[in-house]
């Protein structure tokens, strides 16, 4: 199997408020609209964020709580000043991980947590652990 997109799918009642979030604070771009469907696709990417309503016919749906989405990005610290800018409140502040990201957490409308973060190395500690598992 080839994967050619990835896409993630968030129940919610508040399509309005997440497409206006992705798009104004993450570039991205509107394929497809409905009253019940949203879906987006990230700027260059083959990966989307799409929501939906969650009433359905039948089948319990999940509502966003324990989702946590990445965005690796060149510099997590101009995306840190630009959404603070924005008024964007991060829920978890800039601060550096031992496992080697530098990283803050926002929250969008649906509580969902986007984790924006740049690469940085490791501490000593996690450099070995990583080095265990290379071949």
């Amino acid at each position: 199997m080839r994967i050619k997109r990835v896409d993630t799918t968030i129940s919610t009642d508040k399509l309005t408020e997440s497409k206006e979030f992705y798009i104004r604070h993450f570039n991205f771009q509107l394929v497809y609209e409905s009253d019940w469907y949203i879906e987006l696709i990230a700027p260059g990417l083959p990966a989307g964020i799409s929501f939906t309503k969650p009433q359905r016919d039948a089948g319990e749906f999940f509502h966003g709580s324990g989702i946590i989405i990445s965005f690796e990005v060149d510099d997590v610290d101009a995306e840190y000043r630009r959404l603070k800018a924005a008024g964007v409140e991060p829920c978890e502040d800039l601060i550096d991980k031992p496992w080697g990201e530098r990283s803050f957490v926002v929250n969008d409308p649906t509580g969902v947590h986007l984790y924006i973060y740049t690469s940085i190395p490791p501490t000593p500690e996690y450099k070995v652990v990583y080095d265990s598992f290379k071949k």
